[in-house]
């Protein structure tokens, strides 16, 4: 059965989600990196600076602490102003373009021809830059992170000194792989998902309103698994008025949007699109014995008026009701199986289809994705029904 016009928008919008959190992933890499070109410098500073570590003691030791932190800032500073640019910049782009996917994606499902309305540059880019997510806006967790990872690395130093620790291990302490950098690695995966996810449902919530013709409501959408927080999961599946409600992301890290409700009734008298008038005309001749009805004006004297009134409620039953409340784990299983190796890659695609393995096996109890390896010890019995041997993993 073919999907309606609310299904398709739905299955489409969450496909987008899935490639927007690999955007997020790849854009912190970018940033992780500009702060990784310093480390190296920041290590050769603590070993330059504390060989022969002693203590801190006297002035002289809490002279050498603070010389090494000025220079540590002056190493890392120039780094976190690229990655506030840098951020700043992709949050300006992506508001930009999430408006004119979300027009593309309601213009190419919807059944009717509709003329769309776009926000304004300057409001989307106000929604990247000055409108604030978990009390902060854009550039204020940017200087938050700076603020936290030279605080971080001014304590690991101070600590390590104040234990009379080598400077190699002090060096660790910083930049290793259970130093204060994995930390702010960690923070700076957080805040960029979380900006990711903010601007993108905020710059669709902007557009679904500029385009309250057509759009009726917004639907909350969680990505149900077992990592899907519960708030995230107590308001899947409601329904808000336009810009109403809670707009995600209501957490770090939230993976939730929210889609359009779009109400047939509200198309009213616009134009099919010229396969659809033609896929109507056939359907409406064939039912009414008329034979094969090319176009309206092919239609016999007195059944114009007729047909006009039953394509506005075909096109109602086309566009469909607001999809009813699925769990992400249902979802993907009605999608391609191109679709579900690209998401979960060919092995675990496999396992998903095949093995019996629910998408909450993969991960465990912390939201860590387990390796191949790992789910080959916990769940051999699923490689085999998928016709693979646990043992080569």
């Amino acid at each position: 059965m073919a999907k309606t016009a609310n299904e398709e928008l739905r299955d489409a919008l969450l496909r987008h989600q899935i490639y927007l959190l690999r955007y997020s992933g790849a854009l912190r890499n970018r940033l992780l990196a500009i702060l990784d070109r310093t480390e190296e410098d920041i290590a050769d500073k603590i070993r330059s600076r504390l060989a022969g570590n002693t203590g801190l003691k006297t002035p002289v030791e809490f002279k050498r602490l603070q010389a090494l932190v000025d220079s540590i800032e002056k190493i890392r500073k120039p780094a976190w102003a690229e990655v506030d640019e840098e951020l700043k910049n992709e949050m300006v782009l992506l508001a930009q373009q999430e408006a004119i996917t979300v027009n593309g994606i309601v213009t190419v499902t919807m059944p009717t021809q509709i003329d769309t309305v776009m926000p304004s540059a300057r409001l989307l880019r106000t929604i990247a830059t000055a409108r604030p997510f978990h009390g902060a806006i854009l550039g204020e967790w940017a200087a938050n992170m700076e603020a936290d990872d030279l605080r971080r690395m001014h304590a690991a130093i101070q600590n390590g000194m104040v234990a009379g620790e080598p400077m190699d291990v002090i060096a660790r302490r910083v930049i290793g792989l259970e130093g204060t950098a994995e930390m702010t690695r960690r923070q700076v995966q957080a805040i960029v998902r979380t900006a990711v996810m903010h601007v993108s449902n905020a710059s669709r919530s902007v557009w679904f309103q500029e385009n309250s013709d057509i759009v009726l409501e917004e639907r909350f959408v969680a990505t149900l698994d077992s990592r899907t927080t519960p708030i995230c999961r107590a308001n899947d599946g409601k329904q808000f008025d336009l810009g109403k409600g809670p707009v995600p992301p209501l957490h770090f890290n939230c993976r939730s949007l929210r889609i359009a409700a779009i109400d047939g009734t509200l198309l009213g008298d616009r134009p099919a699109k010229p396969f659809v008038e033609k896929e109507l005309l056939q359907e409406y001749g064939q039912a009414n014995g008329l034979g094969d009805i090319k176009s309206r004006n092919d239609l016999p004297h007195g059944t114009k008026g007729d047909f006009d009134k039953w394509k506005r409620g075909r096109i109602r039953e086309l566009v469909g009701p607001v999809p009813a409340k699925t769990t992400y784990n249902e979802w993907l299983k009605g999608q391609s199986k191109t679709f579900q190796d690209d998401v979960l890659g060919q092995t675990k695609a496999k396992l998903f289809r095949d093995g019996g393995l629910s998408l909450d096996k993969f991960v465990n109890r912390q939201g860590d994705e387990l390796t191949l390896s790992q789910l080959a010890g916990k769940h051999a019995d699923a490689f085999r029904a998928a016709g693979l041997d646990p043992g080569d993993f």
